[in-house]
């Protein structure tokens, strides 16, 4: 008889769980359920009577729960708007559910179809199968034989944005949807929510929460470990859930995830992340160009952007302020040219900016070699450089200007 290895990973699986925990920073936890969740899909052991999960996320703000689900959906369907997203504050009044099941016919807006209608959150796995994205889409994996092109079955996302904001009704309509996958629409049109994964985000506690994270700080040790913090967190945030939600409510889950509060490494990561995304703008605007932030500089945005309380948003609010807007009155003031590589320093406390001419336009550069707005953006150029890249494309560069005349100091 052979021993059966518990931790032994589907070649699909494990990229799953790879580019779930490289999108997700922070949240070991939360991926690792996910990741628990997503292989009984694809190995077809889930309960057929019921959606394929149903998770509620808690946490303090800005810690990524909504990304997460950003991140689900760029991993399945290849795009990160791939999901129905229910705004719950927009339902706070129990009249306007009538917009996610419809009125009855002959009432007024009953010509309307419902957000919730069945080729709604349906579209964006057909969507996927048309563009040949996502996973859900790899020819012979587990997944697409699960969900076959040919079949009417498919795949959704549904994602309930902050239900502690919507009228009890709302709550009441989830009840049966979580236990038994099903509901009825004002025309009586049935919608089969047994493929969908539900997720719903709750900033229930985030008071209580906010109270423990503002005992420490960056930077400032209190003796209590971060795993003791996360906990309190934790412990806080359940204990104002159930003082806020019903008791059948939250039963119905499959898993309830706390999201943890973030790190100095993460807040890093985060960073890193970020930069990504404004070194791939800066490739695609008008004026193209090469970025690099150095260390230094990486180290104060996360030191004046960090605020445990709030999470990763005040971090993504000071890199837009200092660094993006000082670059756009750069390039607007004609400063920054196609094919610059502008390096961003830190010198007296506060952000510095330098260049390196290119005396050609964009197009010449190009005309020299490899040198095409993908290749640039597709190699993260000017942020991560784990394996040298980006100094030897820069050597590269230098070589071929210096040899031609065009690189002016």
């Amino acid at each position: 008889m052979k021993t059966l290895q518990i931790d032994k990973q589907n070649e699909q699986l494990h990229r799953f769980s790879d580019r779930m925990a490289k999108m997700v920073v922070g949240q070991p936890a939360a991926i690792d359920k996910v990741t628990d969740s997503f292989s009984r899909l694809i190995a077809g052991i889930h309960d057929p009577e019921s959606p394929l999960l149903t998770m509620m996320f808690m946490g303090p703000t800005g810690v990524g729960k909504t990304e997460t689900i950003r991140a689900l959906a760029e991993t399945i369907f290849g795009n990160r708007r791939a999901f129905t997203r229910i705004n719950c504050q927009e339902y706070s009044a129990h009249y306007n559910i009538s917009k996610l099941l419809g009125s009855p016919p002959g009432y007024v807006g009953g010509e309307i179809r419902p957000l919730l209608a069945q080729e709604n959150i349906d579209r964006h796995h057909r969507k996927a199968v048309e563009n040949q994205t996502g996973l859900i889409t790899e020819p012979g994996s587990k997944l697409s034989r699960l969900f076959p092109p040919e079949s009417e079955r498919n795949l959704s996302i549904i994602l309930f944005d902050e239900i502690e904001k919507a009228h009890p009704k709302l709550w009441n309509l989830l009840l049966g949807v979580l236990e038994d996958g099903t509901v009825v629409l004002g025309n009586n049109e049935e919608v089969d929510f047994r493929q969908s994964i539900i997720i719903l985000t709750t900033n229930v506690g985030s008071e209580a929460m906010g109270a423990h994270l503002a005992q420490t700080s960056i930077g400032f040790d209190t003796g209590q470990s971060s795993e003791a913090l996360d906990r309190d967190i934790e412990d806080a945030a359940m204990r104002e859930a159930k003082k806020v939600f019903p008791f059948e409510f939250l039963n119905r889950f499959d898993d309830i995830v706390t999201f943890d509060t973030l790190k100095d490494a993460h807040l890093y990561e985060i960073l890193d992340i970020l930069l990504t995304q404004i070194h791939h703008r800066s490739l695609r605007c008008s004026e193209p160009f090469l970025l690099e932030v150095t260390p230094k500089a990486k180290a104060w945005l996360v030191e004046e952007g960090t605020d445990r309380q709030y999470g990763a948003r005040p971090l993504k609010r000071l890199v837009e302020k200092e660094l993006v807007t000082r670059i756009s009155h750069l390039i607007c003031s004609e400063q920054i040219r196609k094919g610059d590589l502008i390096t961003v320093d830190i010198e007296k406390g506060e952000l510095t900016f330098q260049k390196e001419t290119g005396g050609a336009d964009w197009d010449e550069l190009e005309a020299l070699g490899p040198f095409g707005q993908e290749k640039w953006a597709g190699s993260d150029l000017g942020v991560k450089d784990d394996g040298g890249e980006k100094e030897q494309v820069k050597e590269e560069v230098a070589n071929v200007l210096a040899a031609t005349g065009v690189f002016q100091d």
